[in-house]
């Protein structure tokens, strides 16, 4: 049964912010669709396309992930700003997988 990319995120333990809950209101789940794009996704509504004129670094191949429904192979990129996304806990989504920022060292 095909699914959205933020459904099938989710199915695979895949962090990919939805801050709306996927009902297409925000741009938290935005991807860049880096190969299938072409007849592996379902096509884009308007709203979808309205909804990411909002969103951050948009590209020809960006695409919300709770809207776009997965109809074959594909590879998605979910950019740095989203990875990197502090979730509410405070912590890191990746958790220990982020290293704390360098201190800046002082010469002289």
């Amino acid at each position: 049964m095909p699914g959205s990319l933020l459904d099938i995120a989710i199915n695979f333990g895949i962090h990919l912010e939805h801050a709306c809950g996927g009902n297409c209101a925000c741009t938290t789940c935005h991807v860049v669709v880096k190969d299938g794009n072409d007849g592996h996704l379902s096509e884009a509504t308007d709203d979808e396309l309205d909804r990411l004129d909002m969103a951050a670094d948009l590209t020809t191949h960006s695409r919300l992930g709770c809207q776009a429904v997965v109809t074959g192979d594909i590879v998605v990129e979910i950019p740095a700003w989203n990875r990197n996304y502090i979730s509410e806990g405070g912590a890191s989504i990746l958790g220990d997988a982020i290293p704390p920022p360098k201190k800046p060292h002082l010469v002289g």
